[in-house]
């Protein structure tokens, strides 16, 4: 399988910091009903930082790139665009559904 790049739903939780460009805490729930944490820079997760200055936690995305199938999941790496869990992750098995067309 070709690797193919997606916008996967995630929520920001928190703040980090507000300092330029800004500092995110970022949730995505796996297949198996994990919860992985990110923290990255504003940009990282979405184009349009002004929906984040309201109530958290706010929908966001991480772009990555699907690798293949499993069991009905989908697999995905965020480590193409060098974006990794708070414990060093980049591998997730997601459902398909998890998925956006566009950037939020």
């Amino acid at each position: 399988m070709t690797p193919q790049e997606a916008n996967l739903r995630c929520e920001a939780v928190s703040w980090i910091s507000h300092d330029f460009p800004g500092w995110l805490r970022v949730r995505l729930v796996d297949v198996n009903n994990a919860s992985w944490y990110f923290v990255d820079k504003v940009p990282v997760f979405t184009a349009d930082n002004s929906r984040l200055e309201a109530r958290l936690p706010a929908p966001v995305h991480i772009r990555c790139s699907i690798i293949g199938r499993d069991d009905g999941a989908l697999v995905v790496s965020t480590a193409p665009h060098g974006v990794e869990t708070e414990d060093g992750q980049c591998l997730f098995r997601v459902h398909p559904g998890q998925f956006d067309r566009h950037k939020v």
